[in-house]
C-alpha cells in the first residue's frame, strides 16, 4: 500500500481526532490489549497467571488480543483500550501521527523472536532469489513489516506496488501458515512461534535471524504502550500495571520452564490450538525477555519507516516515559 499525499493527510487528521476526544476515564477497571505471540509472553503470563488482575485490586482487568500493532493502536486511539503491548512501529506511528498527543511508552517487554523465514522449495538462499517471489508480512505498517521492506531496500529489491517483482502482501500470521502449507506462499516476516510453526509445520527454513541484523543481537520487539488521556486521569492504575509488570519479567527470567508451560497454558486458553511442547522450546530461546524498551532501536526503527514513507516525521520526542521504564527495569532486575 502506497500512502498519497493525500491519503496521509487523511490518515494523520483521523488519527489526531481520535486521540483528541475526550471521554471520561473509566477508574473501575483497565483495559489491556495483546497478542497471542511468545513475543509478548509478560502479557500472557501476567494474564494466565492472574497476576496482573491481583496487582490492580478492586479495578477489573479486561483484556483484548489483536494480531498485530496497528490494530492495537487503532484501538487505543479510539479509547477502546487504556494500555496495550505492541511492537515499537505501531507505538511511534500513533505518537508521530497524533503530534505526541496519544501515547507514552511506559516499558520494555521483549526483545527478538521474529525472522524472515521461506520456503525450502521455493530455493530462496539469499536476498537476490527474491526476484518474482510471493513473501508477506502480518499487516501493513507493523513492526516485521517495515523490517521487511527496510531488508528488501538494503538489497536494492523492490516491491511490486512500487514497480519491482517482489510481490509483499499482508496477511495474518495463521493464515501464512496455510499458505506456506499449500505452497502459495514463499516467504514471511513473523514472530514466534509463527516463525517457528512455518519451520516445524510448513517446511520452512530461516533465512533470516532478525537478531543477527542488530548490534548485540537486541532489539526492541514488544513495548508496553499508555493512553495519554489515562496516564493523565489514572496514573496510579498505570502505575500498578506498570509495576506489575516488571515483577512479571522478573519471574519468567527466574523460572524459565514454568514461564514456558504456563505460557503455553494460556494460548491454549485464550485460542483453543495447542503449542506443542517441542514448538514452545525452539522457539523460546529466540527471545530475551527485558522491561527495557531499548530506546535507541526504537528511533532506529521509526527512521526506517520514515524513510520508506510510512511515518510523517521520525521524530519521537517526549515519547518514553523515563521514569516508570526505570521502574519497571528496576524491579525486573535489569541493569
Amino acid at each position: 500500500m502506497v500512502l498519497t499525499p493525500s491519503r496521509r493527510a487523511l490518515l494523520v487528521g483521523a488519527l489526531a481526532a481520535a486521540a483528541c476526544r475526550k471521554r471520561p476515564t473509566d477508574r473501575t477497571q483497565l483495559r489491556l490489549g495483546y497478542f497471542p505471540n511468545l513475543t509478548h509472553a509478560p502479557a500472557l503470563t501476567g494474564i494466565g497467571s492472574g497476576r496482573f488482575a491481583r496487582a490492580l485490586g478492586g479495578v477489573r482487568l479486561v483484556t483484548h488480543a489483536f494480531n498485530a500493532g496497528p490494530a492495537a493502536i487503532e484501538a487505543l486511539l479510539a479509547h477502546e483500550l487504556d494500555l496495550t503491548y505492541v511492537g515499537p512501529i505501531p507505538a511511534a506511528a500513533g505518537f508521530v501521527r497524533t503530534h505526541g498527543r496519544a501515547l507514552r511508552v511506559v516499558a520494555g517487554a521483549a526483545s527478538g523472536g521474529t525472522s524472515f523465514v521461506v520456503r525450502r522449495a521455493a530455493n530462496i538462499r539469499g536476498p537476490n532469489d527474491l526476484h518474482g517471489k510471493r513473501i508477506a508480512s502480518p499487516q501493513v505498517g507493523n513492526t516485521q513489516d517495515v523490517a521487511l521492506r527496510h531488508y528488501l531496500a538494503e538489497h536494492q529489491l523492490a516491491t511490486a506496488d512500487r514497480g519491482g517483482d517482489v510481490n509483499l502482501t499482508a496477511i495474518e500470521n495463521a493464515n501464512i501458515l496455510s499458505l506456506f502449507q499449500q505452497g502459495s506462499l514463499d516467504g514471511a516476516w513473523v514472530p514466534e512461534p509463527w516463525a517457528s510453526r512455518l519451520v516445524r509445520d510448513a517446511g520452512g527454513e530461516v533465512l533470516v535471524d532478525e537478531r543477527d541484523l542488530w548490534p548485540g543481537r537486541a532489539f526492541a520487539i514488544t513495548l508496553l504502550v499508555a493512553r495519554r488521556r489515562f496516564l493523565d486521569e489514572a496514573p496510579e492504575l498505570v502505575d500498578r500495571l506498570v509495576e506489575a509488570h516488571g515483577r512479571e519479567v522478573q519471574w519468567i527470567r527466574a523460572h524459565d520452564a514454568e514461564a514456558r508451560t504456563l505460557t503455553g497454558q494460556t494460548l491454549l486458553a485464550q485460542t483453543g490450538r495447542p503449542l506443542p511442547a517441542p514448538l514452545l522450546d525452539a522457539a523460546w530461546p529466540k527471545l530475551d525477555f527485558t522491561a527495557d524498551a531499548l530506546r535507541p532501536t526504537v528511533e532506529t526503527v521509526a527512521r526506517r519507516a520514515h524513510a520508506l514513507g510510512l511515518f510523517p516525521s521520525e521524530d519521537l520526542a517526549g515519547l518514553f516515559d523515563d521514569a516508570r521504564i526505570a521502574r519497571a527495569r528496576s524491579l525486573a532486575g535489569a541493569v
